[in-house]
């Protein structure tokens, strides 16, 4: 099932950890992705960290 997520930088863990209820609000800057299906993301994600790239991966690759 596809989320909406909401990616931001914090100082520290204590300081992300701090926005666990309430979100990062105006204190982080933010990006805010619709539709993320979390299985699939984690994958692209994990192929993109072993190998950089501006294309995304192709669908046999993602799903192999």
């Amino acid at each position: 099932m596809a989320h909406d997520v909401l990616f931001f930088l914090a100082d520290d863990d204590e300081a992300a950890a701090a926005t666990r209820l309430r979100g990062p609000g105006a204190a982080f800057e933010s990006v805010s992705c619709h539709f993320i299906d979390p299985d699939t993301a984690i994958a692209e994600w994990d192929m993109y960290f072993e190998e950089p790239s501006a294309e995304a991966p192709s669908s046999e690759r993602l799903y192999a």
